[in-house]
């Protein structure tokens, strides 16, 4: 069931810390079929100007956090609306990320199959020499028929 303290909007997460290794950025690269060196290869990721291995915009998706203040969604039936990145600094091998979330803002709509409430959770990581490297927003949403499902 759909736990929210609206009170807590906007209030950081616990920052957590991330590592990135070198081979968590060649596997992720492997599986999106990338064949760029610089997600491979240090001396290639150097040549390019990068101070390791280069991990693509879309490894930040692994490094979000898994929690916001405040908010507690149910096990099952979330709907994930849209994501969207802002991107800063790359994210290198042997990058220590500090990584926090929050609820930005919470919707409810009524529709045909009863209220949603549509929330927006953000997260933002910056590197070990404070510059960001993504900023992200997701949309989630739980419908009144999920939280009455789940709640049986």
């Amino acid at each position: 069931m759909l736990k929210l303290d609206e009170s807590l909007l906007g209030q950081r997460s616990e920052p957590v810390v991330r590592e990135v290794e070198r081979g968590a950025i060649r596997k992720f690269a492997a599986a999106l079929g990338l064949d760029d060196p610089i997600h491979t290869a240090v001396e290639a990721a150097r040549a390019r100007g990068y101070r390791d291995l280069v991990a693509p915009p879309t490894f930040a998706v692994t490094l979000l956090p898994f929690e916001a203040p405040g908010l507690r969604l149910p096990k099952a039936g979330v709907l994930h609306g849209e994501q969207e990145f802002e991107w800063g600094a790359a994210i290198c091998a042997g990058d220590r990320l500090t990584v926090t979330g929050w609820v930005e803002d919470v919707k409810t709509r009524s529709g045909a199959g009863g209220k949603m409430h549509i929330i927006s959770v953000a997260s933002e990581a910056v590197n070990q020499d404070g510059e960001r490297v993504f900023r992200a927003k997701a949309v989630l949403i739980v419908t009144e028929e999920v939280e009455h499902a789940v709640g049986r």
